[in-house]
């Protein structure tokens, strides 16, 4: 019976670490049923149940290539979620309710990406999974957007312990993300191979960006760039997990596990604290790319840009604060803050008004508890008549 079928389906996932990897990894039967039966079922809930718990089913197999094993599945995975039934019935519309169909278990994807992405090597990673963390930050629901930026810094932690000893090659993937970041939330055009600097071609777009600001009231997508700065602030979070209590050494791929290649064998904590080579990594992925363009925002023409991110620079590590150049954009924007009129409601709230979801705890303050960072999505800012001035 279906109802049987849908519980079956939020339970496959401990039914396997029960059995244990040995067993399941070698039982062809069982993971053509997980996949026929529930991943490919048509219907919906059965669907959304096995995706909710898709990283924890994936960590009860054996890691490593071959047949049963984890990084067998993957390809098939990642067709199954690029196709029609999931993320691409973002392109099907509902007369009854166009633009949102399906919406869930693309949420569900995006929630449950961080893990997904922990279990595999970087290669893979920018093989499968970055190809569906683009599909979901340009997704045209607002909450698949915003749960999806938290896959970003997870992703780049992955780049940068999975390619040690080939610094060229991490650089380059690191890059492929962030360019693709300012290309599509704010416009930038950043390749080309007429041997310009990147360096130079962004002051150049970024020049005629902020000129177009000067002269203009308003400019439209302006969520785009919203969107932008949450995920500065999610990047900017994530190194600060553990803050005070750095790893000695050490990182995603180095921490206790039993598993193939370097790789847990079970899902670990994709905010887990970062090693000194990873925080100092981070550190100039903030300061060289996120942050130049970002920065400039503080002129924009729409107030909810300014507010946005004006909470993100407060999430940034003390030391990236206190750079001349950002401390002066967040004196600036902290000074503008408090000339708008929004009666009782508190700007600088525990929770950055629903900036970064779940996140609480102080700005200032202790970076959250890593669990936080999944939680559950606030009201935002409401805009008033003075607030929404230029």
């Amino acid at each position: 019976p279906l109802p049987v079928k849908r519980c079956l389906a939020s339970s496959v996932h401990a039914v396997a670490h029960m059995l244990g990897p040995d067993v399941v990894s070698k039982d062809p039967a069982f993971l053509a049923a997980f996949e026929k039966a529930f991943l490919r079922d048509p219907d919906e809930a059965i669907r959304l149940n096995v995706l909710k718990n898709l990283a924890s089913f994936l960590g009860s197999l054996t890691p490593g290539d071959g047949p049963g094993r984890r990084n067998a599945y993957l390809p098939m995975l990642h067709s199954i979620i690029m196709g029609e039934d999931v993320l691409g019935a973002a392109k099907r519309r509902s007369a009854s309710n166009p633009g949102v169909l399906n919406w869930r278990q693309r949420d569900a994807v995006a929630r449950v990406l961080p893990d997904l992405i922990v279990l595999y090597e970087a290669n893979l990673n920018r093989e499968f999974m970055w190809p569906v963390l683009k599909t979901l930050l340009t997704d045209s629901v607002s909450a698949v957007r915003e749960n999806a930026g938290w896959s970003v810094p997870v992703l780049l932690r992955a780049y940068a312990n999975g390619s040690a000893g080939n610094e060229k090659q991490t650089s380059a993937w690191i890059s492929e993300v962030t360019v693709w970041l300012r290309e599509t939330f704010l416009d930038e055009f950043c390749g080309g191979d007429d041997g310009t600097s990147s360096s130079f071609r962004m002051n150049r777009t970024s020049s005629s960006r902020r000129l177009k600001k000067q002269m203009t009231s308003t400019e439209g997508a302006f969520s785009k760039r919203q969107g932008y700065c949450r995920i500065l602030a999610a990047v900017a979070l994530a190194t600060r997990m553990g803050e005070g209590d750095l790893l000695d050494s050490g990182s995603l791929a180095s921490l206790p596990n039993n598993g193939v290649g370097g790789m847990p064998s079970t899902p670990i904590d994709p905010y887990g604290k970062m090693s000194t080579y990873e925080r100092d990594r981070f550190r100039s992925i903030l300061l060289r790319d996120l942050l130049p363009p970002a920065l400039e925002m503080a002129v924009d023409c729409v107030a909810n840009v300014r507010l946005t991110l004006t909470k993100c620079l407060k999430v940034l590590p003390l030391d990236i604060r206190r750079e001349s150049h950002v401390e002066e954009v967040l004196s600036t924007l902290e000074e503008e803050v408090m000339t708008w009129d929004v009666g009782d409601m508190p700007l600088n709230d525990a929770n950055p008004g629903g900036i970064l979801g779940g996140v609480a705890g102080s700005l200032s303050g202790d970076p959250p508890d890593a669990k936080a960072m999944g939680g559950s999505d606030t009201g935002g800012v409401i805009m008033t008549s003075t607030m929404s001035a230029c």
